[in-house]
């Protein structure tokens, strides 16, 4: 999982589809945990262009992203039972938390970059 690199030792980080599916994982496991299909459908909701579980073969790909994330250390899960069948929970572990915050400023940074590129491919500079 990961992307691109983008330098000073930072891991897995770069503007892949990967990248995105994994920052917004960690950021909305660390406002409430859920259940994987409710996790998956809210990334869909949000970031439609990545389609990345659209189909039965789209809740596949974002279930394995979500056990590489748990094999990672960045998220645990347990099983819910109660009403129906029994349902596994994530939620983000502080390790997941630390990364979050991690990516949070990477996106800062590359938002500032970015403004700055377009500003001076706009005329605002030189």
């Amino acid at each position: 999982m990961g992307g691109h690199g983008c330098g000073r030792g930072r891991r897995g980080l770069g503007f892949a589809p990967g990248f995105w599916l994994k920052a917004f994982v960690l950021l909305v496991l660390s406002k409430k945990e859920l259940h994987g299909y409710e996790l998956l459908n809210m990334l869909d909701e949000h970031f439609p262009e990545f389609q990345f579980c659209r189909g039965p073969s789209g809740m596949g790909t974002g279930y394995r992203v979500l056990r590489m994330l748990e094999m990672e250390g960045l998220i645990r899960s347990r099983w819910e039972t109660g009403e129906g069948p029994a349902k596994r929970v994530y939620s983000i572990t502080p390790e997941g938390e630390m990364v979050k915050r991690e990516l949070i400023n990477y996106i800062k940074e590359m938002r500032d970059r970015i403004d700055k590129f377009l500003g001076f491919a706009e005329g605002k500079g030189v």
